[in-house]
């Protein structure tokens, strides 16, 4: 089997026909093998009994959602190629070629652009105007820069894949999010990658209405994006409160004259932003470990130093600092603030402790 076409389902018999005949026609005149699957989830309009009609093979999807509909088909086709499009005839099937041919020259993955960006078009009414100017350029520039993703559309619906370098990887996103899942995780085993313009339609539906959910969408999709890139959304900015403490402590009566009172209270907020953003860092990392995007070693060597024990040491000694304080009639600052100062710094060991318990929950959990 040379090609699989997969196209998700639910309540589409306004517009699965003309897809199914599309793709159908498409592969007859590459004289290739190809099959066409209809992943569907639930539908109750006749979709299903249309793609039978047609010689498409179904298959019923319990589990709701974007992701576990794509999941299934690509885990039943037979094809080496994966063409994935949606099935309200907003993609053109007839591009079925284009992306064929470009993939037999050794790429994994294939993506589709529908953004002028990237060469593509967009047919008026066919896409939101909060998803064409707002969140599909936001989330295409963020996986540029944090992930290296050469392409300009992450969300796309239209795209093939080498079936065999896909079927390695573990996904687990169930909802729209694994379009840009499918990506990162490319991106992440050295998949080739590339990209073709294409031109999105205005979909055929006049009856059935679209399945996405913006806000939900998008919500999920940036909590994606900040748990798969640890190390620039939080470990950088973690150091560079801690280095802005370090600079405004030891350059304060020379340079910054800042009065102690402030000196106190800059000083702790920094220290607490430069703990709590490792601290997310970490717990990010363990969370990209556990869907199989991270594969670094800095949670190996953090963990060799980080004892639980070893924290609950450290931010008991913090908490008990206000007491330590009076006991022993210790003077930090001007003795109007050093109970100011140690307060603050109890207040920090009691998030520090907190934040240790989350973590060595998570990582418990990852060893389980």
């Amino acid at each position: 089997m040379e090609i699989s076409v997969v196209l998700p389902c639910l309540n589409e018999s306004e517009t699965v026909g003309t897809c199914i005949k599309k793709a159908r026609k498409q592969i007859k005149n590459l004289k290739i093998k190809g099959e066409i699957i209809v992943a569907d989830n639930g539908s109750n309009d006749g979709s299903i009994e249309i793609a039978k009609k047609l010689g498409a093979t179904v298959i019923n999807v319990k589990d709701k959602g974007y992701g576990n509909v794509l999941r299934a088909g690509i885990k039943k086709s037979k094809g080496k190629f994966i063409l994935i499009a949606d099935a309200d005839d907003s993609y053109n099937l007839n591009d079925l070629p284009r992306f064929y041919k470009k993939i037999k020259k050794g790429y994994d993955i294939i993506q589709g652009c529908r953004l002028p960006r990237g060469g593509g078009q967009i047919k008026s009414g066919a896409m939101p105007i909060t998803h064409r100017y707002i969140g599909n350029p936001i989330f295409s520039f963020l996986t540029k820069v944090l992930y290296k993703i050469p392409f300009n559309d992450v969300y796309c619906g239209m795209k093939i894949l080498r079936n065999k370098f896909f079927k390695k990887i573990n996904f687990f996103s169930t909802g729209m999010v694994f379009c840009l899942e499918i990506l990162i995780k490319s991106k992440i085993n050295n998949a080739k990658m590339s990209e073709i313009p294409i031109t999105l339609f205005k979909d055929g539906r006049k009856i059935a209405k679209s399945h996405l959910k913006t806000i939900s969408d998008g919500l999920k999709t940036l909590k994606f994006i900040m748990i798969c890139s640890p190390k620039l959304l939080f470990f950088i900015p973690s150091g560079i409160f801690l280095l802005l403490m370090i600079v405004i402590t030891f350059f304060n009566l020379s340079i910054f004259g800042i009065e102690t009172k402030k000196l106190i209270l800059i000083n702790f907020l920094l220290l607490f932003l430069s703990v709590q953003f490792f601290m997310l860092g970490i717990h990010s990392t363990l969370r990209a470990k556990q869907i199989f995007i991270y594969k670094g070693e800095l949670l190996n060597k953090f963990f060799r130093l980080f004892k639980l024990r070893l924290a609950i040491l450290i931010g008991s000694i913090m908490i008990i600092s206000p007491i330590a304080v009076n006991f022993f009639d210790l003077i930090y600052f001007e003795e109007n603030y050093n109970f100011i100062f140690s307060s603050l710094i109890a207040i920090l060991g009691i998030n520090i402790i907190a934040n240790s318990f989350f973590v060595s929950l998570l990582e418990l959990d990852e060893n389980n």
